[in-house]
């Protein structure tokens, strides 16, 4: 599970916001010939995708129905799209000393593979450089932003925005700004010293245009930079991580629509996740921790409270898209990379385990 976690000052932060809800590649379950209900495919009982023993698993929230559903080998599973019927993935995945990458494509549930092409080809991207955008995937790559629909057998790709600076700026992290009809992501800069950069967070219409920034701060970066955001459901604020230089607050709440921000969250706090609502955050406020607590924060009053019910062997934790269960997850062995997962009513009751000696483990949106 890819969680952004403290802030650290000077230090080249990878665990970012992936939060990426997972969807799974059912042979069983709901494939493209399955029930919609309101452009989703319907299922009697929500899911739980899980990486174990080299394979993705895929089983009710009940703990029923576990049944494995394809190979992991060099795949690796990115966004579910929002009718949760396919999901972006990277294959081929290799592995350059601390950097991923692989080829962006798009698997649905029926098993079906269509990679993504652009003009020079298979495009080539990382982990956290890829999401959904209605049913088109948007990707960051270098200098540009690609967005790219379905055709046929594939998905082509074309730029939707390309720096003019060449070669100093670099394009990261997009993200679908609730309403379909934007995206946003960062722009980093050299700002002349080694490792100082600046970052602007843009948007920009999905028919491309002029992007409008809405949040810049000089960082610390070595490799990939220490940023991230995550939208509220509707699109009104965005939890902004980003390691200033100098060190201070990473957090901010930033309005979307005016652009002021202010400073939320302690340094040390990391795996944010919006409830649903938009008007609230579940945390963790010392997220370093191996047991850590979790905090609700009302993002309009300020006020925090603990997140009542939470076991106290709780590892780390996900919300459901619905906001009425928890994936709970214990640490299985002294490598911190392996959990036995558990599901459970929001408030901690009616606990189930379904899963032993799982990797990566997400609700299906």
């Amino acid at each position: 599970m890819c969680r952004l976690r403290q802030c650290k000052p000077a230090v080249r932060i990878a665990l970012f916001l992936a939060l990426l809800l997972c969807a799974a590649i059912t042979s069983g379950g709901c494939g493209d010939d399955a029930p919609v209900f309101n452009g989703r495919a319907a299922s009697r009982d929500r899911l739980v995708v899980y990486e174990k023993g080299g394979y993705v698993w895929v089983v009710e929230a009940s703990g029923e129905k576990a049944r494995k559903i394809g190979e992991t080998g060099n795949l690796r599973l990115g966004p579910p799209a929002p009718d949760g019927r396919r999901m972006a993935v990277l294959t081929g995945v290799s592995r350059n000393g601390e950097w991923l990458s692989g080829y962006a494509a798009v698997l649905s549930l029926n098993g079906r593979l269509k990679p993504v092409v652009g003009p020079q080809g298979p495009l080539l991207q990382e982990p956290g450089e890829v999401a959904w955008v209605g049913n088109s995937l948007v990707l960051a790559s270098l200098d540009s932003i690609w967005i790219a629909g379905e055709e046929g057998r594939v998905f082509r790709a074309k730029a939707l925005y390309t720096t003019r600076s060449s070669g100093s700026e670099r394009v990261w992290y997009p993200r679908a700004v609730p309403g379909g009809r934007e995206i946003s992501f960062w722009i980093t800069s050299n700002e002349g010293e080694e490792s100082l950069v600046r970052a602007r967070l843009v948007t920009l219409s999905v028919r491309g245009g002029t992007t409008r920034a809405i949040f810049t701060e000089t960082i610390w970066a070595g490799g990939e930079a220490p940023v991230d955001v995550l939208w509220s459901q509707d699109g009104k604020y965005a939890l902004v991580y980003c390691e200033p230089a100098g060190g201070g607050n990473c957090w901010w709440l930033l309005d979307g629509e005016t652009g002021a921000r202010k400073a939320v969250l302690s340094p040390e706090a990391g795996d944010p996740q919006w409830l649903p609502g938009s008007k609230a955050i579940v945390y963790a406020p010392r997220a370093a921790l191996q047991l850590p607590d979790y905090e609700v924060l009302d993002v309009l009053t300020g006020k925090k409270h603990p997140f009542a019910g939470i076991p106290n062997w709780v590892t780390w934790l996900e919300v459901s898209p619905d906001g009425k269960m928890l994936l709970l997850a214990r640490a299985a062995g002294d490598d911190g990379l392996k959990y036995d997962l558990y599901t459970a009513s929001v408030g901690g009751t009616n606990i189930k385990k379904i899963a032993e000696g799982a990797g990566d483990a997400f609700w299906q949106p």
